[in-house]
């Protein structure tokens, strides 16, 4: 026991209260979560960690996961043999625990610096001046309404032969290239946004993601946004604008949504503008059927056949996926991840960039 106690390594297990300590911090204050964390120790880690795997074609972070899984599955078999082995079976086994709590400690500090902290900054409407309350059915109505419009709009603008769904023109690294030159223009409007963007990473295994009902994953510890490039192509721009959002520390989901529909129907791009806003529509007539399905389905004549035609190409996509024992298990993993950041309705959380489209609707006609 004094053996094991004496080593130098065990200082390693520090990571515990010091990840502790920077969550308690974060939590207790937004102004130490913003300026301490946001702005300061993940705005330097961020950069380094772009730059260092930004260029990457591949993504490090799936590599990463697939050497973790393959680790967690070996490394009991590991400690074992390991004990079978050993002459001091009871420092073996101490040590095969401390391994586990240093590696699991490691993670976690990691996680706080790369992700956990940005949660208890400041909301994404201090920047933007958005003033969100509560709106009346006529409001989303009027919303829904508009984007529809918008969203035929942008898809003539693509000039898709009549009957055809969309098909992208570019490839996933031109894409994520478009997709960079819209956040870094959006930074022009937004400071708090400006910084190096890297390459969003296509995923090998997209179809798995999709299997779990994921299209995007940030992944804090080497600061890369992971797309699953299987789901429909009309979705693909809006969701690397979402997950390079997050490399800005906006963590929450309603915000990441928000900014990354900003970015695409303000970029140069008719594809990125087009995404934009159908990303945009499905959610706001997602609240607009909730709130009241007689009014939703009045608008259903004010829909392009190209854009219903993308709909439907998109509903026959995930209906493959839908309440599979995967997709159920992704969606769990995710609403219970969100609330364990402090994120109260969990994956629900997405819809909300509702609020902040209304609110920027009423600020535009000078209604807030």
């Amino acid at each position: 026991m004094k053996k094991i106690i004496r080593q130098k390594r065990n200082l390693i297990l520090l990571c515990w209260p010091i990840g502790l300590l920077c969550l308690i911090l974060a939590k207790s204050s937004s102004d130490i979560a913003e300026y301490v964390f946001a702005r300061g120790i993940y705005r330097v880690y961020g950069f380094i960690m772009s730059v260092i795997d930004g260029f990457l074609p591949f993504s490090v972070a799936e590599w990463l996961l697939i050497f973790f899984a393959l680790g967690v599955a070996a490394y009991p078999v590991i400690s074992i043999i390991r004990i079978i082995r050993s002459k001091e079976k009871l420092y073996t086994v101490l040590d095969s625990i401390r391994f586990l709590f240093i590696a699991v400690g490691i993670v976690f500090i990691w996680f706080m610096i790369g992700a956990g902290t940005n949660y208890y900054r400041y909301e994404f409407t201090k920047f933007s001046g958005l003033e969100i309350r509560k709106s009346t059915v006529d409001e989303l109505y009027d919303l829904c309404e508009e984007l529809i419009e918008k969203t035929n709009a942008a898809r003539d603008a693509l000039n898709i032969e009549e009957g055809q769904t969309f098909v992208s023109a570019m490839s996933n690294r031109e894409r994520s290239e478009e997709c960079r030159k819209a956040m870094s223009k959006l930074a022009e409007e937004y400071d708090i946004l400006s910084g190096f963007y890297p390459y969003a990473k296509p995923v090998i295994f997209s179809r798995v993601m999709s299997e779990f009902n994921i299209t995007g994953v940030y992944f804090p510890w080497t600061v890369e946004s992971n797309i699953n490039v299987d789901i429909p192509d009309y979705s693909l721009a809006y969701t690397t604008c979402h997950e390079l959002s997050h490399l800005r520390g906006f963590m929450r989901e309603d915000e990441a949504n928000y900014i990354g529909y900003l970015a695409c129907v303000n970029s140069d791009s008719p594809e990125l503008r087009y995404s934009g806003y159908m990303l945009a529509l499905v959610h706001t007539g997602n609240q607009l059927y909730a709130a009241d399905k007689d009014r939703y389905y009045e608008l259903n004549a004010k829909y392009s056949e190209g854009v219903l035609l993308d709909y439907r190409e998109n509903s026959k996509y995930w209906a493959e996926f839908k309440d599979t024992a995967l997709s159920n298990a992704g969606e769990k993993m995710n609403n219970t991840y969100l609330k364990m950041n402090s994120v109260e309705d969990g994956t629900k959380s997405y819809g909300r960039m509702v609020d902040l489209l209304l609110a920027e609707k009423r600020k535009r006609e000078g209604k807030a």
